[in-house]
C-alpha cells in the first residue's frame, strides 16, 4: 500500500516536489518517509513518523540537493515498523550505490534471502524489499537496467517501484498489474507516482498508468526522452480490488476509471442490493464518503454527517498494531447528538475488515439515541488474509468475517446493528468495470481477500 515517487527535472532541484509528492501520498502510509536526491553524490533524509514530521525544520529541503531523486511513504507489511526499514533502501552495483522503494509484497523472498545470506550479502533490514537490492549485488551485470531486470525475473509478488541510480529514475510495474504506478510530465519535469493525483498537486500532466511488466526510464524531464521496455511477456492483469475500493485517493484516477465517481456507483448499486427504511443517511468518515454519497442519491435520502472526524488522526486501518487503532479511534471520530436522537439511520462504510471501526460507531450512534442503526457495506464480507501488500496476513483472527466463516446474522450481532448488509462482489466489479472505457472485466481483478483466489501462489 506504500506510496512511490520519483523525479527527474531539467532545470531546477526535485527535493520539494518530492517533499509534496510524499505528503500527498501518505495516505498509503504513514510509518516513515525518506527522500533521496542526486547532484553528483546522494543526498537523504529520513525519519519515522509523516513526511510533515521527518522533513520540519527550516532550510531542511535545501540540503537535497539535486535535480534526480525518489520518495517512499511506508505502510509495513513485511518487517517491524522500526528506522531500519525505512525506504528508500540502499543498495550496491558494480561498486555504486543505487536507492530502492517498493510498494507491494514479494511472495517468495524468504527463500531468496537466505540463499543470498549463503552467498555472503549482510542483510541492513527486515524488508522483502531488500532481496532485490541483494539480487541486483550478485546479478553479474554490467549495466544497472540489465542486473534489475534479472533481479525481478527470479522473484515473484507485486510490486510497483522506482529506483534511482546515479542521476536516472527507473519505474516497474510487475506482471500482474497488481498496484499503481503512473507517469506525469510537464514543467520540465517526468515523475512516476502511486497516485495521479500528485500531478494534479504539482501542476503537471498525467500521461498514462505504466502496464504490467513495463519499465520505464528517464534521467532528465523531457517527455520525448522516456525510455518504456516490456521485461515481461503479457499476462493477465490483476489489479489490487481494494485500490479502487479504499487505498487510492477520491480524486486519483486508475485504469482510466476516477476513484470518486466508481465509489459513488458502489454506493448506488448497494442501494439497489441492500434497500432499507430509515430517516437519514450517514457516512464513516471518510472511507465511506462517497459510496454515501452514491447510497443517499440513490435512496432518495439525507446524507447527514452525524459523524464527526478529527483530521488530526491519520487512516486508522494503516496503524501497524490493533492496540494502535484503538486509541486512535477514541480520538478520531465523534458523534453530534442532535442529528441522530430518535432517528432511523443507515451507516455506510466501504468496508469492514477487523470490525473495530464499525463497532465504535454503532456505540457511539445508540448511546447518542438513534433509535435503530443499520450497516451498508460498499464490498463483499473480507474473508481472507492478503498476502500482496496489505498486512491482514498478521492476525488472520483479527478478519471479523473469517471469524464468523461468512456469517452475516452472527457479524451483525458482534457489531450490534439493527441490520448488516453487504455489496455482492458482482455488484462491486460492476461498479468499476462500468466506471470506466477500458477492457477491464470480471476476472480482471486481483479479490483474493473476497475470494480467497491467489494470482501469485502463497508459500507456508
Amino acid at each position: 500500500m506504500c506510496g512511490i515517487v520519483g523525479i527527474v527535472s531539467n532545470d531546477k532541484e526535485v527535493a520539494r516536489d518530492l517533499y509534496i509528492a510524499n505528503w500527498g501520498q501518505m495516505t498509503r502510509g504513514k510509518e516513515s518517509s525518506r527522500i533521496v536526491t542526486f547532484d553528483g553524490q546522494y543526498h537523504v533524509i529520513g525519519g519515522m513518523g509523516t513526511p510533515d514530521i521527518v522533513f520540519r525544520g527550516e532550510g531542511i529541503l535545501k540540503t537535497l540537493k539535486g535535480k534526480s531523486g525518489i520518495g517512499h511513504d511506508r505502510y509495513s507489511t513485511t518487517g517491524g515498523s522500526n528506522a531500519h526499514n525505512i525506504q528508500p533502501i540502499e543498495g550496491m552495483f558494480n561498486g555504486t550505490p543505487f536507492w530502492l522503494a517498493h510498494n507491494g509484497n514479494l511472495v517468495s523472498y524468504q527463500q531468496i534471502k537466505e540463499k543470498c545470506e549463503r552467498k555472503g550479502y549482510l542483510f541492513k533490514t527486515s524488508t522483502d524489499t531488500e532481496v532485490l537490492a541483494a539480487l541486483i549485488y550478485f546479478s553479474g551485470k554490467k549495466s544497472f537496467r540489465e542486473a534489475l531486470k534479472k533481479a525481478l525475473q527470479q522473484i515473484q509478488g507485486t510490486y510497483s517501484l522506482v529506483t534511482l541510480y546515479k542521476n536516472q529514475v527507473m519505474g516497474v510495474c510487475d506482471p500482474s498489474g497488481n498496484r499503481p504506478l503512473i507517469y506525469g510530465s510537464g514543467a520540465g519535469i517526468n515523475l512516476l507516482a502511486s497516485e495521479s493525483a500528485i500531478c494534479d498537486v504539482l501542476g503537471i500532466k498525467y500521461i498514462r498508468d505504466i502496464p504490467p511488466g513495463e519499465l520505464v526510464a528517464f534521467h532528465d524531464g523531457n517527455k520525448e526522452n522516456i525510455e518504456l521496455i516490456s521485461l515481461f511477456a503479457p499476462k493477465e492483469e490483476h489489479p489490487c480490488i481494494f485500490e479502487f475500493l479504499y487505498f487510492l485517493r477520491p480524486d486519483s484516477k486508475w485504469h482510466n476509471r476516477r476513484c470518486q465517481i466508481v465509489r459513488e456507483s458502489m454506493g448506488a448499486i448497494l442501494w439497489s442490493e441492500q434497500s432499507v427504511v430509515a430517516d437519514m443517511v450517514i457516512p464513516v468518515p471518510d472511507s465511506g464518503n462517497a459510496a454515501a454519497v452514491g447510497y443517499a442519491h440513490a435512496a432518495q435520502l439525507p446524507l447527514v454527517f452525524a459523524l464527526f472526524r478529527y483530521h488530526g488522526v491519520g487512516r486508522t486501518f494503516i496503524e501497524p498494531l490493533q492496540g494502535m487503532r484503538d486509541e486512535s479511534l477514541r480520538i478520531k471520530l465523534n458523534v453530534i447528538p442532535e442529528l441522530v436522537r430518535g432517528k432511523s439511520v443507515v451507516v455506510v462504510d466501504d468496508s469492514e475488515v477487523r470490525g473495530t471501526v464499525i463497532k465504535r460507531v454503532i456505540k457511539l450512534l445508540i448511546d447518542a439515541g438513534a433509535k435503530e442503526v443499520h450497516v451498508r457495506i460498499a464490498s463483499p464480507p473480507y474473508m481472507h488474509p492478503c498476502y500482496y501488500g496489505i498486512d491482514t496476513y498478521r492476525v488472520k483472527d483479527e478478519l471479523i468475517a473469517m471469524r464468523h466463516d461468512g456469517n452475516v446474522e452472527m457479524i451483525r450481532q458482534e457489531i450490534g446493528a439493527s441490520s448488516l448488509g453487504y455489496l455482492s462482489l458482482a455488484g462491486l466489479k460492476r461498479a468499476i468495470i462500468e466506471g470506466g472505457s477500458d477492457d477491464l472485466s470480471e476476472t480482471s481483478f486481483c479479490d483474493a481477500c473476497f475470494t480467497g483466489k491467489y494470482h501469485i501462489p502463497i508459500e507456508d
